[in-house]
Order: C-alpha cells, then structure tokens, then sequence
C-alpha cells in the first residue's frame, strides 16, 4: 500500500508497463474513470487515481479495465440501428503503432464479405486504441469477424465498441440471428435505466416532427422499455419533482433519438446534481 501511495506522487503520463504487449503506456482516460469513481480532482490527480487502480487489475483479462456505454448491455438491435455500418469481414493485416507523445493503438485492415447495413468501402481500416476502450477480443489474421462500426471522419478510420457485441463470427450466432429478425419488426424501441433505481418514474419521448408524446413507467428496478413509431424524439424523465439528465457515458443522445422502423435507442439517465457535466457529450466520432 505504501508502494502505491508512492507510485501516485510520482508523474505518469510517459510511464511504460514492461512485460506486456498490449498494454505498453498507461491508459491516458484519467478523466473517465476517475469521473465515474465520483473523484473532483486536477487531470494530473486522475491519472494518478488511473495508475493507483488499474495496478492491480494489470494481470486480468483486458476487457477488466473497459469503460462502457451504459447501459450494458449493449442490445443488438441498438447497436444495429445506431451504427453506420455492420458488416461481416476478414483481417488481412495489422499494424501496431506507438507515437511517442500520444496513446499508442493498432490499424486492423479488413475485407469486406457482406454488408449487413450501411455504406462501407469492401476495404476499410479500423482503429483501436490500446486503452480502455479497445476491442474485447483478439483480432487473429484471416479470421472472419461481425463488426459494428462507425466512421471517425477525420482520420479515414472506422471505430468499434469494445463493449458491443462485435466479434469472430463462429461465437456471435446469437446476435447474427437477431440482426436477421430486426428487418420484420414494425415499430421502433427506446430502453433504459433510470439510475438509483428510480421505480415508477415516468418516462416520456416527444416526437419532433409533430410533438407527439409517448410514454410509459420504469420498472421496479429503474429500468424501462417505450415502443413508438419511426422517427426522431426527444426523451425526458419525470419523478417527484426530481431533475434526470443523461449520463454522459449514456449511449445515446437523451435530446436526439433518430429511430428507424425496427430500431432502438439505449439511454443511462442520472440525478442532474449528481451527473457530470464536463464530460457528457454522447458524440460518436
């Protein structure tokens, strides 16, 4: 213990784990977990509360240090709708790159074999950082992969959830059979959780392009599900009195829900006095 109150004195932001290819710097996302432990402290301050509790988790599995969207899980049908793409692909290389002064992370290049939604180039380079973020499995060359992707635009990269529901396609059956079912269903759907729990709290969706309201009550554990038709909403949480927000590692955007006909939308809310304020943009890049 005395070891690792040393350790957080100390600068950390160009320390290297030895002993371990994937993880070679210390995840730089201080403010995300730090933020979710509730700490208010400086940047520097949180990296140090990074290295003090990521130390001993080093020897787990990788997807130990993962920060998620919530609300977990992350719903097929949600991660379909709300992706740009889901395609079913094959690695043909990879390269490990290590800025000096940034996080270091991998570029998988893919072959596309069948688009399941979306546009995509039948060649196309996916980004993962070497941080909590990263994917929950290996990437193994020649091996057949469900991704579930999104554009960052200002690299020419694509990016993956790591705590979706990609992955080599032999031990994804389940999600492919649902993705088969999304196209026949005829309305769409908003869940989620309202944090504390909050039982009975009325949960309401405004369609934008007519003010149409549609709602329902959270369940006894603060979670709730709202079927409506296509379209974009605007989705509000009302209790007492009480003021909800959506957290910021919500998955998606509480004040712009676009839903197509079968899709779903997954929205973390939180007390607004206890939300984090600095942080909750629900962008994707």
């Amino acid at each position: 213990m005395v070891l690792l109150l040393f350790l957080c004195l100390l600068p950390v932001s160009n320390w290297k784990i030895k002993g371990t290819e994937r993880s070679p710097k210390i995840p730089d996302h201080g403010r995300q977990i730090a933020t979710t432990l509730m700490f208010q402290v400086t940047w520097r301050m949180k990296l140090r509360l990074v290295w003090l509790v990521a130390l001993p988790l080093l020897a787990l599995p990788k997807t130990a240090l993962a920060v998620c969207g919530r609300p977990q899980p992350r719903l097929v049908r949600a991660e379909y709708s709300q992706s740009a793409a889901v395609v079913i692909a094959h690695l043909v290389k990879s390269q490990y790159i290590d800025p000096k002064d940034d996080m270091d992370y991998h570029l998988y290049s893919f072959q596309v074999e069948r688009v399941l939604r979306g546009s995509i180039p039948s060649q196309f380079v996916l980004w993962e950082e070497n941080s909590s973020g990263r994917l929950g499995f290996h990437v193994v060359r020649g091996r057949k992969y469900l991704l579930f992707v999104d554009r960052w635009a200002e690299k020419g990269w694509w990016t993956a959830d790591g705590c979706g529901n990609s992955g080599e396609v032999s031990k994804v059956e389940k999600a492919l059979k649902e993705i088969q079912q999304i196209p026949s269903l005829q309305v769409a759907q908003i869940t989620g959780e309202v944090e504390g729990p909050v039982a009975h709290a009325m949960v309401l969706a405004f369609r934008k392009r007519d003010g149409r309201q549609f709602k329902t009550q959270t369940r006894a554990n603060g979670t709730f599900t709202l079927s409506v038709p296509p379209g974009e909403y605007s989705v509000a949480v009302a209790a007492g009195g009480r003021s909800f927000v959506a957290d910021w590692l919500s998955y998606e955007n509480s004040g712009s829900v676009k839903l197509e006909r079968g899709g779903c939308a997954q929205i973390q809310f939180v007390r607004s006095d206890s939300a984090d304020t600095g942080s909750a943009t629900n962008d994707k890049r």
